[in-house]
């Protein structure tokens, strides 16, 4: 059973790694026929060159955005399940929360990104701020879904026993909980890489929003897209690793889509 799902893995990882090659040849091969302008489009080989040449700076700006990701995963992870946890123990709380938290979505982050910095400043403070602005959402709407989805049996048998509210939620809402958790949380990572990227386009000295943001303004499209690759490694990595504890702590059977 296990050499056979290693095998599918392996098949699988075979299968995607070539349609990766074969989209790269064709990409090259295209953009070497139609002698498409490097600032337009750079080839393939143009960025891997790019890569290498820059190596040193893509990977300090590299750590200098996972940094601040995690970090501010961490905290709007933290403040999205304590939110949720309220809202589903008050409803007057719910009513205030919910409509604001819709609200912080509606309105685009790169039109209150200036006003973080305004209020925090141009170090990693305002950065963090619109990092976890962005995880809180995804993570405070798949833990309300989650603690609210429970049999009614269980709220039956703790009554019969007289069991408080805080032993129903430790005992069973969350437990029950925890795919819907692992859902947001996989979410938010995503968001949140987003969210840095977007904090440093508004007033940084490093990370790769910025070294983006240099090589757009002198045409050095090649390091752009370098750039890019590396923050999607980035992304991937720390999806992964969310991914993996949930692997590694959730059965398969209990596992649900993302909400939101």
């Amino acid at each position: 059973m296990i050499r056979e799902r290693w095998m599918q893995s392996v098949r699988g990882g075979a299968i995607t790694a070539g349609g990766i090659v074969v989209g790269l040849l064709v990409w090259e091969a295209l953009v070497r026929f139609f002698k498409v302008p490097p600032y337009l489009l750079p080839a393939p080989s143009a960025i891997a060159v790019s890569m290498w040449r820059f190596r040193q700076s893509l990977l300090l700006d590299a750590w200098y955005t996972t940094y601040e990701t995690v970090l501010g995963f961490a905290l709007g992870a933290a403040i999205g399940f304590a939110l949720a946890v309220l809202v589903v123990f008050s409803r007057v709380f719910e009513r205030i929360v919910m409509p604001a938290a819709v609200l912080t979505q509606i309105v685009p982050k790169l039109a209150v990104a200036p006003l973080f910095v305004v209020w925090f400043g141009t170090g990693v403070a305002p950065k963090l701020a619109i990092t976890a602005l962005m995880a809180i959402f995804p993570v405070l709407l798949n833990c309300v879904a989650g603690l609210v989805t429970m049999d009614r049996r269980w709220l039956e048998l703790f009554d019969s026993v007289s069991a408080s509210r805080w032993q129903l939620f430790l005992k069973i809402q969350l437990p029950n909980s925890s795919p819907y958790i692992f859902a947001g949380l996989k979410l938010g990572m995503t968001l949140a890489v987003v969210g840095a990227i977007v904090g440093e386009w508004m007033g940084a000295d490093h990370g790769l929003g910025n070294e983006m943001l240099i090589a757009n303004s002198q045409l050095h499209t090649d390091l752009v897209f370098a750039a890019l690759l590396v923050l999607s490694a980035i992304g991937l990595a720390l999806f992964g690793v969310v991914a993996l504890i949930e692997e590694l702590t959730l059965p398969k059977y209990r596992r649900v889509s993302i909400v939101g």
